[in-house]
């Protein structure tokens, strides 16, 4: 089923927020960047009429960690696994976006010149087009083991649990969290900060260590979910 070796896979998560504490503040700091979001409202609404109801602030505040442009990047977490099986963690995180995306830029230069699979889940559809764009938008330019327009299927070196859970069946329910459950691996969402609370934990209290935790959590969660399925026989 995965073909990669353990010890060349780079496993990766990260946690975003919005890219200010909420609507107001977006209005005040940001005017050009809140009409957009006021443009694209109806879109918003579509994917998520659960937050229709409260406004711009309420769909700020739950869903513009969703979407590239109207987020800033909180926490990046990067694993390896050794040959001798243990795990080298490294995060990056903080308020400083630009130091957190030029790091891992750094990382992912070096990883994608060894060869590396990155590893994530709905990597494919979430990490990577967003550490992608969020790099364009803060002048960087995106390391090649990022997947562009222009790469080949066949060229794309990211292993994204999701597709392997879904299994063909796309528009399934494939969360990791539903993932981890059926092949008996405890998740991350029984964490202090989970992904509905990060937000509120970057712009209200705080609480960077928190989010660093979850997103390092997720990725050990990730290395598991691998190790359990190169067992299958």
């Amino acid at each position: 089923m995965i073909n990669v070796p353990l010890n060349k896979i780079l496993f990766l998560d990260i946690e975003t927020v919005g890219c200010e504490a909420s609507f107001d503040n977006l209005k005040t700091n940001r005017p050009e960047l809140a009409f957009q979001f006021e443009n694209y409202f109806d879109w918003f609404e579509k994917r998520f009429p659960e937050d229709v109801a409260d406004g711009f602030d309420s769909m700020f505040h739950n869903r513009s960690a969703l979407v590239s442009e109207f987020l800033k990047i909180a926490c990046v977490s990067l694993a390896f696994v050794n040959d001798d099986g243990t795990i080298k963690m490294q995060s990056f995180s903080g308020k400083d976006e630009l130091d957190i995306l030029q790091k891992t830029q750094k990382v992912l230069q070096k990883v994608g010149s060894l060869n590396y699979f990155l590893c994530g889940h709905n990597v494919k559809g979430f990490d990577i087009p967003i550490l992608a764009k969020r790099m364009m938008i803060n002048g960087l330019m995106p390391p090649k083991i990022l997947p562009s327009f222009d790469t080949k299927p066949w060229e794309v070196k990211a292993i994204d649990t999701k597709d392997i859970w879904q299994y063909g069946q796309f528009g399934s329910i494939a969360s990791l969290e539903l993932m981890c459950v059926s092949l008996g691996i405890e998740s991350a969402k029984n964490m202090d900060v989970t992904g509905n609370k990060v937000h509120d934990a970057y712009w209200n209290d705080d609480n960077i260590e928190g989010i660093t935790k979850y997103c390092e959590r997720d990725v050990e969660v990730l290395i598991e979910v691998i190790k359990k399925l190169l067992t299958l026989k």
